[in-house]
């Protein structure tokens, strides 16, 4: 497959301490561990209890705001919320099925996958809406904040009222397979596509590829990651955080540029995309000095049935952060954390 790429490097997978005069952004850092949810800063200092949850759970998913207000959590297929403003020490659950949920970025609202269909959370009041879209995603900001979702007949967004379909426009013809996650501004989408991919220089074959498109109604679609899976974008909407079979990268939505590390798994994404988290064994040996190819088939990613399109792997777990800028070959991952157990998230 050929890509316009500005970059397109593999990271070695052996971590490293952390250099003196990190240029880590500024904003925090929270994982679990046994039956804590901790907090500490990007570099792995200062780490604070800030909540307790069952020990013997899962944790599948964190998200957070673009102002680092609400934490959403997905626990064993269940999701729940709590604001970070200190007034809260557990977990509240929402009334959400099994699927997909996903937080507004200013932190006022969930849209999520009901027992009904489609429902639409006042974080602040508590009050539900039902929406008549099984699967939305949520874009932009009150008052412009729209539903954005993939239908048979394409994607449509609508500002968020119960009967979104009423008030549709198309802004792209064609739905992805699976996949589709739309830019926290609204103005583009990525998704899993059919297409076909190079063999050799003459030849092609038929094949499903991560794509990167433009919510215009056009949406000339420019091709990905071979076997991504888009698990985030950065709250910019430059940025998105991909899972490719064993690897965890950073990609450009529109430049092409893409970084991975080979032997992690993306966990989140800096407000920026400049860096990311990755949870990885306790002990990851090196990897060859080479590109990723693109040939490791990625896990199963079906949004509109799974609540998370990567979970996290179960064991023991190190955190560590990764960084888009400096060379594959001495900007190895650093060390948050070690005995993490499941999701982390980079709190702006």
């Amino acid at each position: 497959m050929k890509l316009p790429a500005l970059a397109v490097v593999l990271a070695l997978a052996a971590p490293a301490a952390r250099a003196s005069g990190d240029d880590t952004p500024p904003g925090s850092v929270i994982f679990a561990r046994g039956g804590s949810l901790i907090r500490t800063d990007a570099r792995g200092k200062g780490e604070t209890e800030i909540a307790t949850i069952d020990p013997k759970s899962h944790l599948r998913s964190l998200r957070t705001d673009a102002a680092g207000k609400v934490l959403l959590a997905n626990v064993d297929r269940s999701w729940a919320w709590m604001p970070l403003d200190g007034s809260a020490k557990t977990l509240e659950p929402l009334p959400c099925s099994d699927g997909p949920a996903q937080l507004e970025d200013d932190g006022s609202h969930v849209v999520c996958r009901g027992k009904q269909g489609g429902l639409d959370i006042d974080l602040a009041s508590g009050r539900a809406w039902p929406v008549d879209i099984a699967v939305a995603r949520i874009v932009g900001k009150a008052p412009e904040r729209k539903f954005v979702w993939a239908a048979n007949d394409g994607i449509w967004a609508a500002p968020p009222t119960r009967n979104p379909r009423a008030r549709a426009t198309k802004v792209a013809p064609e739905p992805p397979l699976r996949g589709f996650l739309p830019s926290p501004d609204g103005t583009r989408g990525v998704g899993v596509y059919a297409s076909d991919v190079y063999t050799d220089a003459h030849h092609t074959q038929p094949a499903e590829v991560l794509m990167g498109f433009a919510l215009d109604g056009i949406a000339a679609r420019r091709k990905a990651i071979k076997s991504g899976v888009a698990l985030e974008w950065s709250h910019d909407s430059e940025w998105v955080l991909v899972q490719d079979g064993s690897n965890a990268c950073l990609m450009h939505a529109t430049g092409g540029e893409y970084k991975c590390w080979r032997g992690y798994t993306a966990a989140s994404i800096s407000p920026d995309g400049k860096f990311a988290l990755v949870l990885g064994g306790a002990a990851v040996k090196p990897t060859a000095k080479k590109p990723a190819t693109g040939d490791e088939e990625a896990e199963g990613d079906d949004n509109e049935a799974e609540d998370v399109a990567v979970p996290p792997p179960t064991g023991p777990l190190s955190l560590y952060r990764v960084k888009l800028e400096g060379s594959p070959y001495t900007e190895t991952p650093s060390l948050v954390a070690k005995t993490v157990d499941g999701a982390a998230v980079w709190v702006p």
